[in-house]
This record gives structure tokens, sequence and C-alpha cells, in this order.
């Protein structure tokens, strides 16, 4: 009976763990595949551009103001197509609210339903800042959208520089907005 007993101790618990190496060998490949994973789906659902220039976007603002991005040509900025529906999008909300106070910022909700449904939404979420209304896709149409939230960082002359879809910070933006407009 002792040496059944001696045996099961050993197999419930075994006395060595493996080597610190071989522990930091898969906990670096487990990182690495998570890391291609992420990557490999902001790869699927960035939008398909044909060209490397952002379309007209011409459209106004809930509160009447014209949009029209052509007008920021010679500024780098940034458009943000989100829907009032997607959950990552709320939670970057208010910290892109926050960034459109110091830089251009073209936001698009983006079959979010009329225009008093947005604004209901921007208010319960307590974001004040400027938004076209895109109820039927429309005017993203020409981007090939396929998952917000959706981030293009422009150029002065017109050019995407940066397609990031899903969750970002402000400051990520900002360092990509910086150098779309400093190494244009």
């Amino acid at each position: 009976m002792a040496w059944f007993g001696s045996c099961a101790h050993h197999i419930a618990m075994p006395d060595e763990k493996p080597p610190l190496r071989k522990r930091l060998l898969r906990w670096l490949i487990e990182a690495l595949l998570i890391l291609g994973a992420f990557f490999a789906i902001q790869a699927w659902h960035a939008p398909d551009l044909p060209d490397a220039s952002l379309p007209p976007l011409v459209g106004s603002t809930l509160s009447g103001q014209p949009v029209d991005t052509a007008r920021l040509a010679g500024r780098a900025f940034i458009v943000h197509v989100w829907g009032s529906w997607c959950p990552i999008c709320r939670l970057e909300l208010s910290g892109i609210a926050g960034l459109a106070k110091d830089v251009p910022v073209v936001s698009i909700a983006w079959q979010s339903g009329d225009d008093a449904a947005v604004r209901a939404f921007l208010r319960e979420e307590g974001v004040d800042m400027a938004v076209v209304n895109d109820p039927d896709g429309r005017l993203i149409a020409p981007l090939g959208v396929k998952g917000v939230p959706l981030h293009l960082v422009v150029d002065g002359a017109g050019r995407i520089r940066f397609v990031e879809t899903g969750y970002t910070t402000p400051w990520g933006l900002r360092a990509r907005l910086w150098w779309a407009g400093n190494f244009s």
C-alpha cells in the first residue's frame, strides 16, 4: 500500500517544473501566436482601398455644418468611422472626441439610425463633437468599410497613410497623424 501511495503522489504532484528557459520559450511562442492572430484580424477587417488617395467625403454634420475632406488639403487629418451599435466604438468615442478638440477629425456615424438617434446616442454617451451621419452607408461606400471602428490617417496631399480597424488610443492616432503631417 505504501508503494501505491508513493506513486500516486508523484503522478498527482510532479516534483519538477519545466526549466525556466522552456517556460519562457512557450510564453514567447504563445505571445507571437496571439499577436499574429490580432494582426490577421486587423488586416481582414481593413477596407480594400484600391488607391492610396482618400475619395472625396462630402456631407454635413448633425448641426448642419458642411464637411468636405477636400477643404482639408494641405493638413493631415483623421477620418473616424464608428457605429452606435459597436461596443468598441463606444469604448473609444470619448477619447476620439477629446482628440477632435486639438486635431482635425472627420467623425462619421455609420448605419446608426437617423440624425435624432445619433444625437440621442451622443448625448447619452456624454460626447460633444461634430459628427456626420451616414445612415445608409452611401457616404463611406467608396472606402469599402468591413468593420468599425475604422481610423484613416490622411496626409496633406490626401493620401491615406495609416488604416486602423478596431480599438486604438488617442495617443496612437496623434503619433500617426504627426507622422503623416511631417513625413508625407
